[in-house]
């Protein structure tokens, strides 16, 4: 069974790594268009709102995905019932939004805010749709089925983005994207799986299933406001067009810092629920996949802290540099960043919801302490005080790894320095070039950090390169 499980868990992985590999870089590459298209306001002002629509889809979603995923015995009615609950809350929300459009758009003193809210907000009642769907194919390990939606409706959806854009739809072209995305999942997943909800609403499966998703629901509510409340502030205390360079610093941020992380999550937490009663099997290979992680980010996030400005500008174009600086900082609360939700989702699949609740009010509540500081002084200064909430979210979650897993910061350590002092010791060793007066183009520096960082793995022998070089030789028998 284990062997069995291990082999749908790294097909899964392939083919949860072509569906955000290939879905991102779809976005990533319409991203890139766009921005050459469209003014920083333009991102600066969704940047603003994303806010509103992203605490609302928590609603949607009340941590039943997550609950559903977790129960090994979910059937046919447990779906269907979250799936009429998803799409009344959706509606719900909706009409909050549609209602607190202006009021939004006053806030901001920006008027152009209350149409695009208002059309926008329609999503909602989209992913209310599309969830369950999602939940049920990554429940039974689907990956290559999601691969194939998430790719074709981003490559859909960014054809539409850029059509408008060339159009001169400017902001509207942003929202054009996600939404021709995800009414094209909807499509998709029917033509896919064929599933449709039985016409029953069971109080019961409700109630048994908010027993776990309830505490993520608020755990997950509460992290979302926190990580994204700078938005507002942004949007408030500083320019349309600062608040643009932060939200394309924090998307290439998310797509270097984040992917691979997500993937593994993404597979890994039905792995988990399914092991969760062979305690010492969860551990290895929640330590596994924390190696892995940061044998492969580490060096990406420190290269790109070497290279931040001229790939700024080959990437976006001169009027983006300003983003630059943002982007850098942003790299350094990713190393700590990448390496949270293994514990997180850890704690989760043995059942913990609640201690994760509740430890929530503790992380975010330092967030938002930090945030009211940093940004009375300047934009950099909020950005730092993101890092170092950072810093104290993977603390805590070490911290409840190893009261309810077993997982300490210790072992963690252990798991990820090695890379860690590699990568520290290549990007302060290219630093110091260019203070001694010697120039390298970037990409030379980034391929030199790349080589140096390879050859330096394998002469130490660290045990992630033989870990990641089984996984390619399973990956490529799976």
């Amino acid at each position: 069974m284990a062997e069995n499980l291990g082999n749908k868990a790294i097909k899964g992985t392939i083919w949860a790594s072509v569906d955000r590999l290939g879905s991102m870089g779809l976005q990533f590459a319409v991203n890139l268009i766009l921005a050459r298209l469209l003014v920083p306001a333009d991102f600066g002002a969704i940047g603003m709102i994303m806010i509103f629509i992203l605490v609302s889809q928590v609603f949607v979603d009340g941590g039943f995905s997550s609950a559903l995923i977790q129960r090994k015995d979910a059937d046919q009615t447990d779906f269907s019932t979250i799936f009429f609950w998803n799409i009344g809350v959706g509606a719900i929300f909706y009409l909050l939004i549609f209602i607190s459009a202006p009021m939004i758009a006053a806030y901001y003193s920006m008027p152009v805010l209350q149409p695009v809210l208002r059309v926008l907000g329609s999503i909602l009642i989209l992913n209310a749709i599309i969830s369950i769907q999602t939940t049920r194919l990554q429940k039974s390990l689907s990956f290559a089925s999601l691969a194939a939606i998430d790719i074709i409706s981003s490559l859909l959806g960014g054809a539409t983005a850029v059509a408008m854009a060339l159009y001169g739809l400017g902001i509207w072209s942003l929202v054009g994207m996600m939404l021709s995305m995800n009414a094209i999942k909807i499509i998709m997943f029917y033509c896919v799986t064929g599933w449709l909800p039985s016409p029953e609403f069971s109080r019961q499966a409700f109630r048994r299933l908010f027993n776990f998703g309830g505490y993520l629901f608020c755990a997950n509510l509460l992290q979302t406001v926190c990580q994204n409340v700078q938005g507002i502030i942004i949007g408030k205390r500083f320019s349309a067009s600062q608040m643009g360079y932060y939200s394309q610093a924090d998307k290439l941020n998310s797509i270097s810092g984040y992917t691979l992380p997500q993937i593994i999550v993404q597979v890994m937490y039905p792995v988990y629920s399914r092991i969760q009663d062979n305690r010492p099997l969860l551990i290895s290979t929640m330590l596994m996949n924390l190696r892995v992680i940061a044998f492969v980010i580490f060096p990406l996030l420190f290269i790109l802290i070497l290279v931040a400005e001229p790939l700024i500008g080959f990437l976006y174009g001169e009027a983006w540099l300003p983003a630059a600086p943002y982007f850098r900082i942003l790299c350094v609360g990713s190393v700590f960043m990448c390496l949270t939700n293994i514990n997180y989702y850890g704690v989760a699949a043995v059942g913990h919801s609640r201690e994760l609740f509740l430890w929530s009010f503790y992380k975010w509540g330092v967030l938002l302490a930090l945030l009211l500081i940093g940004m009375n002084f300047g934009m950099t200064a909020l950005i730092w005080s993101i890092v170092a909430s950072n810093v104290n979210i993977f603390l805590t979650n070490a911290f409840l790894s190893r009261k309810w897993v077993g997982i300490g910061i210790f072992a963690i350590a252990r798991a990820v320095l090695p890379a860690g002092l590699l990568s520290t010791a290549l990007l302060c060793a290219l630093m110091s070039l260019s203070w001694l007066g010697i120039s390298l183009h970037w990409t030379i520096q980034a391929a030199i950090f790349a080589t140096l960082y390879i050859a330096g793995a394998c002469t130490l022998r660290l045990r992630a390169v033989n870990e990641a070089l089984d996984m390619m030789r399973r990956l490529k028998s799976a």
